[in-house]
């Protein structure tokens, strides 16, 4: 069994590493309000999948937007 000092090391390592390679982002939903919101995203078989998916999409589109205004210039 692993002592406390072996996994006290790793959770560091762990912990440097996701701070150096990763963003994280948090969204609270009002349970009373917002409820429709909170039960589409935990229908989703990936919530952070789908929150990919939904801002790759406006990305491509706005990029469409900036290059037809570019060329209406």
């Amino acid at each position: 069994m692993p002592n406390k000092n072996q996994y006290k090391n790793k959770l560091e390592y762990n912990n440097t590493y996701n701070r150096n390679n990763y963003r994280s982002f948090s969204v609270r939903f009002n349970n009373k309000t917002e409820t429709g919101i909170i039960e589409w995203l935990e229908s989703q078989e990936s919530i952070k999948g789908y929150l990919t998916a939904l801002i790759e999409a406006d990305i491509k589109k706005q990029e469409k937007k900036k290059k037809a205004a570019s060329k209406n210039k």
